[in-house]
């Protein structure tokens, strides 16, 4: 069965060409649909790790994967805003049990002034596209309109339990959640997945050999287990210590990506995503900043313009693009800007 990888941002097919260039993963229809020809007919595996993106991107790679002739299954670890629109045009979406689902409302930024009149026809052209949005969602889950719309006003997340519950996804992707690895999980939260595995697997290798049953052929609990097999409750604390360390190496790495960036975004931001609920690492912070508008311009153009001052870019001139398309656009604006900040 194919691969074909949704990571990092949904966006126009123009623009995909500078995250490329940076070496940074996104999703456009584009991408998808050459992979989807490539595959030719043949079952895929859509792997979903993304935060969304252009919902008009979302629409097309939606209907791209209803018109595939072969089964098309959704992996998920996260699926946010316009990504949800994939997992619902699969077959079938399958999640891990530590991915979410997140669904809300479409937006638009928005600059200058405006009337009344501009206003309200911005709010029902929104409302419109979450008519699509709805109707994707409605077909995946079977709820009614209104359930979903409640959902989406709220911008809802849903853990791998929830998702399931409310029809967006069909199952897990692994059936790992045995009652040993949840033992341990539920004393443990800070064990990854893969130390997880290790563990049930040496438990269950450890039940067989020594025959962990009760008289009557009724199961251990998993501290009876231990209890009994000491070698077991020494690996154990090992792997629960190696994975109590990896956890706050990785804490240590996350505010020290957040302080890099800090002079780019709001204080409120900064603290919500190293203390708040929906806590964040510097990249995902970025990435939110540049998508809702929230970077702090003065900092940032004071920087691009002193940038490019000493790149000498503001020498060179502007090209002139094909009849009917104007002479700068916005992916050249940003890729001169790019080119100064590189050295180009």
């Amino acid at each position: 069965m194919g691969k074909i990888q949704i990571k990092g941002p949904i966006v126009l097919d123009t623009d995909a060409w500078i995250y490329d260039w940076l070496g940074m993963p996104c999703a456009c229809p584009k991408k998808l649909q050459k992979a989807l020809e490539e595959a030719g007919g043949k079952d895929v595996e859509l792997e979903i790790n993304s935060p969304g993106g252009y919902v008009s991107s979302g629409f097309e790679m939606y209907q791209a994967v209803r018109d595939y002739a072969g089964k098309v299954s959704a992996h998920v670890i996260t699926a946010c805003s316009a990504a949800t629109l994939l997992v619902c045009a699969a077959d079938e979406a399958l999640i891990s049990e530590v991915g979410y689902v997140m669904i809300h409302n479409a937006s638009r930024q928005t600059s200058g002034n405006m009337n009344k009149n501009e206003m309200r026809q911005c709010a029902d052209q929104l409302a419109e596209i979450d008519e699509g949005i709805l109707n994707a969602y409605v077909n995946k889950t079977g709820k009614n309109r209104e359930e979903l719309q409640t959902l989406m006003d709220a911008e809802s997340y849903m853990g791998a339990e929830k998702a399931i519950s409310y029809g967006f996804i069909d199952g897990y992707m692994k059936d790992n959640k045995s009652a040993a690895v949840q033992a341990v999980a539920s004393e443990t939260p800070m064990i990854s997945a893969e130390k997880m595995k290790e563990l049930a697997n040496l438990i269950e290798h450890k039940s067989e050999k020594d025959t962990a049953k009760k008289e009557g052929g009724e199961k251990m609990t998993l501290q009876e287990f231990l209890q009994k097999n000491p070698e077991a409750k020494a690996e154990q604390d090992a792997v629960i210590a190696e994975a109590t360390q990896s956890g706050a190496d990785a804490e240590r790495e996350r505010i020290q990506s957040l302080d890099a960036i800090a002079k780019t975004v709001s204080a409120e931001a900064l603290n919500e995503a190293k203390y708040g609920k929906n806590k964040v690492d510097g990249k995902t912070l970025a990435y939110d900043a540049m998508v809702k508008g929230e970077l702090k311009a003065e900092a940032y153009i004071k920087d691009a313009v002193k940038d490019s001052a000493e790149s000498g870019a503001e020498d060179v001139g502007a090209g002139k693009g094909e009849a009917g398309e104007p002479e700068n656009t916005d992916a050249e604006d940003m890729a001169a800007f790019v080119n100064s900040r590189k050295g180009v």
